[in-house]
């Protein structure tokens, strides 16, 4: 029976394989760590800021819509006693600041609606990582496992057919 040799052109294609694999999993790895620290930024926001923000507003606007009220009531003293035609400035006042209580008001009753999505989105995203995290920890790490046994192999080989 005729003895066999293998053509083996380069076995350090298949070592830089490796490294290209063991660095892959180290560059996802990072990635999904900043990622997941990103993805954590809008609850934040949403949960801490806004949910102190708006009705703080809210209070804000009030207090502006009395000043308002206030304003205008001043005017409608005056214009009384002063035969003036209206008090358009203070009445286009109070209906901005009417305005912006209620957009405080609508933003402060949402916060909480906004908070449980981005929870929620938040936790399927956390879903989808880990999902990738154990493709890494089992597909990826079982080709980087099988690229170092063709390796140690193909070596074994070059090194026994040396003569």
């Amino acid at each position: 029976m005729a003895s066999q040799s293998a053509n083996v052109a380069s076995i350090d294609a298949l070592k830089s394989v490796k490294a290209a694999l063991v660095q892959f999993c180290d560059e996802v790895e990072a990635a999904l760590v900043s990622m997941e620290l990103e993805a954590r930024r809008p609850v934040d926001w949403i949960e801490g800021d806004r949910a102190r923000y708006w009705p703080q507003q809210a209070r804000r606007a009030s207090d502006l819509v009395q000043e308002a009220r206030q304003a205008l009531a001043r005017c409608e003293v005056r214009v009384a006693s002063e035969d003036r035609p209206s008090c358009y400035d203070e009445k286009k006042a109070l209906e901005k600041a009417k305005r912006r209580l209620q957009l405080a008001e609508d933003k402060t009753r949402v916060v909480p609606r906004w908070a449980s999505e981005m929870q929620k989105a938040t936790e399927d995203f956390a879903m989808q990582v880990a999902r990738l995290r154990s493709y890494l920890e089992t597909d990826v790490t079982k080709s980087i496992a099988s690229v170092e046994r063709m390796t140690n192999a193909l070596d074994r080989y070059v090194e026994q057919n040396k003569t």
